[in-house]
């Protein structure tokens, strides 16, 4: 059977003061626990604070009535029950009220005392069947955990051997994929890598460029504020002459040109930047002169080399139209001249790169030469393994030249020789084969 009524507690939902504390004073007398409340609002409240074991409410109810109750409590509070007790006595309310899982409907005014008590005492049984019923099927549930545990226990004892060398197996396959997995991913940050390090050159380079040509604007623009102020006075002063306005439109002119022209050059950078970022970050195979291109990724690369004496020649009068991944030719060049600058040229030494283009045959050519400070045998020989740098304590990270040749013989089934000996710079030579453009 339930508990007794004194562990019990029963919420009382009616804003009738009258009636809400004579069905509390009636149940206190019956030994429940009994909660008020005056409003559905605040009986959902006092529910969700205090978990009571039933909940009698109205219907008619201001801010929140008793069917607003019973859709929170079947939401959540399944297992407490909802007794309606209305004066209203409204066909479709007692529909509604059981529709959403109302256990019993009684309508006020509730002449019989032991009616009432009846429904509550129904209902209260009802979930004390219910908390015996969840009881006795965890013990259930439990039960059968335990049995199948032993089951399952012997199993594991009879096949501990096959599993034993399974698990030996499984471990070999696990190591070899993670090693695999983990190459493929130190590859792929290597590229990633090389292809932000481009992109940041390239947005400094730029920004770096836009700075000049925005500057002389917003001059011009200004100085001609200040004139059309100084005009505007005059006008309306009477004080304007002939030859304070011819000299005004003439200034207005000038400045226009002049602010036509800056603007531009800014245009032009803007278009170069959005080209080769675009080329750099998408692997997008198109058309374009490489010759040309290469240009375009030399001048975004000016703020590196801006306060340094190197000086960066390439023959811009060919044409070579090819379609390619330009953005592999914009790591490529960019990872060159930056090795050059690291290496070739330290602490602000003055020198020449040469950057040159040519077809041969069956090949495109590209040269790459520097008259800096040359390398050893010995680095030569350790030049394009990952992460092997001569400038680790000066930020060198190694991956620029082992980058360089994965683009040009994985990417673009190239072969990239470099020629180099101490104090005699160093010359690339990348051959790549014109079939493929």
């Amino acid at each position: 059977m339930f508990q007794s009524n004194e562990l019990r507690t029963i919420l009382v939902i009616d804003d009738e003061d009258i009636v809400r504390r004579s069905f509390c004073d009636s149940l206190e007398d019956l030994g429940y626990n009994v909660l008020g409340a005056e409003n559905g609002q605040v009986g959902i409240d006092i529910a969700v604070e205090r978990s009571p074991d039933l909940i009698l409410t109205d219907l008619r109810m201001p801010i929140k009535g008793g069917i607003d109750v019973l859709k929170y409590c079947s939401e959540h509070m399944a297992q407490t029950p909802v007794i309606v007790i209305s004066g209203a006595g409204l066909m479709e309310d007692v529909v509604e009220a059981l529709r959403l899982g109302a256990f019993d409907y009684l309508t006020k005014p509730i002449r019989d005392p032991d009616l009432l008590q009846a429904a509550i005492s129904r209902a209260l049984e009802q979930v004390s069947l219910k908390e015996q019923n969840n009881n006795y099927q965890q013990h259930l549930e439990q039960l059968v955990e335990s049995r199948t545990a032993e089951l399952s226990e012997s199993n594991k004892q009879l096949a501990l051997h096959k599993e034993h060398l399974e698990l030996l197996v499984d471990e070999r396959t696990k190591e070899l994929e993670s090693a695999i997995t983990n190459l493929r991913n130190t590859q792929s940050q290597l590229v990633e890598s090389a292809k932000m390090a481009s992109l940041g050159r390239l947005v400094a380079g730029v920004s770096h460029e836009l700075n000049t040509p925005l500057g002389i604007c917003l001059t011009f623009i200004s100085s001609l504020g200040q004139k059309f102020n100084r005009f505007e006075k005059d006008f309306y002063e009477g004080k304007l002459r002939k030859e304070d306005f011819e000299k005004f439109l003439k200034s207005s002119q000038e400045s226009s040109d002049v602010v036509i022209h800056n603007l531009t050059q800014v245009s032009d950078l803007i278009q170069n930047f959005k080209m080769v970022s675009v080329d750099v970050s998408s692997d997008m195979k198109r058309e374009f002169d490489l010759v040309e291109y290469i240009k375009n990724v030399v001048k975004s690369l000016k703020c590196e080399t801006y306060d340094t004496k190197i000086l960066i020649e390439s023959d811009t009068t060919q044409s070579y139209s090819i379609r390619s991944f330009p953005g592999f030719f914009s790591q490529i060049v960019s990872n060159l001249i930056i090795n050059s600058m690291s290496h070739g040229f330290p602490s602000g030494l003055a020198g020449t790169i040469e950057i040159d283009i040519s077809a041969h045959e069956s090949d495109l050519i590209l040269k790459y030469k520097d008259n800096g400070r040359g390398m050893s045998e010995d680095t030569l020989e350790q030049l394009y393994e990952p992460f092997f740098t001569t400038a680790r304590g000066s930020g060198g990270s190694g991956l620029g030249m082992n980058v360089l040749y994965n683009l040009v013989v994985r990417n673009l089934s190239g072969t990239v020789d470099c020629y180099s000996k101490i104090g005699q710079g160093v010359e690339f030579v990348i051959k790549l084969p014109k079939h493929q453009f």
